[in-house]
């Protein structure tokens, strides 16, 4: 907004910024932006019945959506622990390498009261979920099914699945008849094992987001009130969340029954979906009420805001997409869903944005405005804004070495981060999958929950034996198959350590090594090698991924603001804000700094998915704010050719709005953080802290101090460049 030049607010900082009289709009050659404008204002009606009814035909794929989704595909796909994976299906399927274990623990040895035990097992026979059950009261002591002291019993249940897809949702299912079995007291019986932790979590994690929406819904629609100062207008954010996150689960739905794609789509799609939806809706309407205090028609008004804000909200959406993309370079399933998903929701809410949104407040006429000039809250706001940045202005070299002094500290603790994939406790105590691996854990060992298997030549597998037994942290190594048609067998080795322990990791490294210098045709797997195949994979990726990001950001800046220095410039504050995500994240969720206070127990590690998901997500989201701030300073700088006026102008008009979106933003990420297991609450925190130190240090202290010491080097460009460089202009 503009500051009235006949106020007293800061007249001398902020001066009248109209470009065009009432109704000189529509005339020549308009902006893209414009006319898509006049067409959604002037078939208003047409547009919002085609919204309407591509929500509602949407709604029914969007409310089943977990049906089509997968609770699989935490694997990298391609690696050796992939490889083992499917040889072991292949040629091992009596091994039970998958199987669900159903854990049984009584007070009483075994040898001395089986009648549990062996009830429990008749029970699992034909049970829902299960395809076949392994007695251990029929097997051998060297199978290792029940534990030295007798009292704990592992029964291996194959899970009865036609894919991948249906494992978690056969392992619930068994979980769902395992906690319906009546017992004797004294006997505890649970559902543990790598599917039936997925299927608890991914339980918890639906949850969750009810959950969430429920906890996020009161302070969102309390902070848009504020923010829009009128109940109608507050409105328009959710209408337009609500259409594009329908539009966008309907696809991720359709797509979902073509191809492999994760539940965990679903809640970073609708958290994404519903953030950005209130940030543009909160810029296109503050910059509508400033047309239309400005004098133009509805119509007009309205073109001029999308050859603005709206230019503003293409490109920022824009800069998400691309981020995004760059997941795709990491071959596992689940990133590429959770990155597919956001893409969608990001685009659908753009879309909705640029077309129903301006049909629609021009439909509400001036219902959507305040009762006059002086009552606008973004008018109110811009006199503080002007004289904050003026301010930050006259102490240039301070504001900027406090600011970046501030993030650089936050962002200390990144340098000491350890990557690392979760085990059973990333599920909360009380879930079946959780209990059972406490029991395994303290009658077998943390080890034995998460094996690996090693599938070599019969001839060479007592090689195999003798250097894993070798290992300082493998407790157990043996020959669990008989041989297959192609002369190979299964070594199982038992780790000392759970499988989201660093020791884990590195025991694992050095099998490799060393059984693959030994015995090349051997190949190391099981769930401790998945997690380190993954964790390789995603940080072997991730430079390529952020190389990427960086680059397509810095050419989106410099061709929209035809500036090399407002490109780099840009990036360096982006990286400084992520960076300090970082060392928030290192902090709590590897350190357990204040984990406690938010309900977790902190892994020891970040995940190893966070670098680079954090990485794409925040400089997605930096960019959106960036681009908006930038937008309204190139504009007005185009307007004026003054510098040090536009910073000014350009941080007064979008001040409030930034700042409104950001707090709304990080109710969203907050909400969907403390509601769910460690994954989703590691990125909800974080990004509510990025954003918060987004829209307050970078954008108040970092870029009016920057661009006020680089003047008029802001705008710097080659002549040769200048001459190649499409124009784009936010000025109307």
């Amino acid at each position: 907004m503009t500051l009235n030049p006949t106020r007293t607010d800061d007249v001398s900082q902020v001066p009248d910024r109209r470009s065009a009289e009432p109704g000189t709009g529509g005339t020549g050659h308009e902006p893209w932006f414009a006319r898509l404008a006049r067409f959604s204002a002037t078939h208003r009606r047409a547009v919002i019945v085609v919204w309407l009814i591509a929500t509602i035909a949407a709604a029914p794929l969007a409310v089943t959506l977990t049906g089509a989704l997968s609770g699989a595909g935490w694997e990298a796909q391609g690696s050796v622990s992939a490889e083992v994976r499917d040889e072991i299906r292949e040629d091992f399927p009596e091994l039970g390498a998958e199987a669900a274990i159903v854990v049984v623990d009584q007070d009483a040895p075994f040898s001395s009261d089986p009648t549990a035990l062996a009830s429990v097992v008749r029970d699992l026979d034909g049970a829902p979920g299960a395809a076949s059950v392994l007695d251990p009261l029929s097997q051998a002591p060297e199978a290792g099914l029940i534990s030295p002291d007798g009292t704990t019993a592992m029964i291996p249940v194959t899970l009865d699945a036609a894919e991948d897809a249906d494992l978690p949702e056969s392992a619930g299912e068994l979980i769902d008849h395992v906690d319906g079995l009546t017992v004797p007291e004294g006997v505890t019986v649970e559902v543990t094992g790598e599917w039936p932790v997925w299927s608890d979590f991914n339980a918890t994690n639906e949850e969750a987001l009810h959950k969430a929406e429920l906890l996020s819904a009161i302070p969102t629609i309390l902070l848009l009130l504020v923010a829009f100062g009128s109940a109608i207008a507050a409105g328009l954010p959710l209408m337009l969340a609500l259409a594009g996150i329908a539009v966008g689960f309907a696809s991720l739905h359709l797509l979902g029954t073509e191809m492999p794609l994760s539940v965990w789509s679903m809640n970073f799609s609708m958290m994404i979906g519903l953030a950005v939806g209130i940030d543009y809706s909160l810029f296109i309407v503050s910059r509508y009420r400033e047309e239309r205090e400005d004098g133009h028609d509805a119509v007009d008004a309205i073109a001029n805001t999308l050859t603005t804000a709206g230019k503003a909200v293409f490109l920022s959406a824009m800069a998400v997409v691309l981020s995004l993309a760059a997941v795709f370079v990491v071959p596992v399933m689940v990133f590429r869903s959770m990155a597919l998903g956001m893409i969608l929701s990001v685009t659908a809410v753009a879309v909705a944005a640029l077309t129903l949104l301006p049909a629609v407040l021009v439909s509400l006429g001036d219902r959507v405005l305040v009762a006059g000039a002086d009552d606008d809250p973004d008018r109110r706001a811009e006199g503080r804004w002007a004289r904050w940045t003026g301010l930050a202005l006259s102490h240039p070299g301070r504001t900027l070495a406090a600011g970046a002094a501030l993030l650089l500290l936050v962002a200390a603790p990144a340098l000491g981060m350890r990557l690392g994939m979760p085990g059973a406790t990333v599920v909360d105590e009380g879930r079946s999958s959780r209990d059972g691996y406490e029991l395994l854990s303290e009658a077998f060992g943390p080890g034995a929950v998460g094996p690996l298997f090693v599938t070599v030549p019969v001839a060479q597998a007592p090689e195999v034996i003798d250097i894993a037994s070798g290992d300082p942290n493998v407790l157990d190594a043996r020959a669990v198959a008989e041989p297959a048609a192609s002369g190979r067998t299964v070594v199982r080795v038992t780790p000392a350590t759970a499988v989201d322990d660093g020791e884990t990791s590195e025991m694992v490294a050095r099998l490799r090594s060393e059984v693959g210098e030994a015995v090349p045709d051997a190949s190391v797997g099981g769930p401790a090698a998945q997690n380190y195949d993954l964790t390789e994979v995603l940080t072997g990726r991730a430079p390529l991924a952020i190389g990427m990001i960086m680059v397509v950001a810095f050419m989106m800046l410099l061709i929209v603001f035809r500036s090399i220095t407002i490109a780099i410039s840009s990036i360096l504050m982006n990286l400084l804000s992520v960076g300090a995500a970082f060392g928030f994240a290192t902090v709590v969720f590897q350190y357990g700094i204040g984990a406690g206070l938010i309900g977790i127990e902190h892994q020891g590690f970040v995940d190893a998915w966070a670098p680079l998901f954090f990485f794409a997500l925040l400089f997605g989201l930096s960019m959106d704010y960036q681009l908006f701030l930038l937008a309204a300073i190139r504009e007005r700088y185009e307007a004026t050719g003054d510098t040090q006026q536009a910073i000014r102008e350009g941080i007064a008009r979008t001040g409030r709005p930034i700042t409104n979106a950001a707090l709304i933003m990080i109710v969203v990420f907050v909400a969907f953080g403390v509601t769910g297991p460690i994954p989703p609450t590691e990125l909800g925190l974080t990004l509510a802290l990025a954003v918060l130190l987004d829209a307050t240090v970078v954008r108040m202290m970092l870029v009016p101090s920057l661009m006020g010491i680089l003047g008029e080097s802001n705008w710097w460009l080659p002549e040769w460049l200048e001459r190649i460089l499409p124009k784009v202009q936010f000025s109307h």
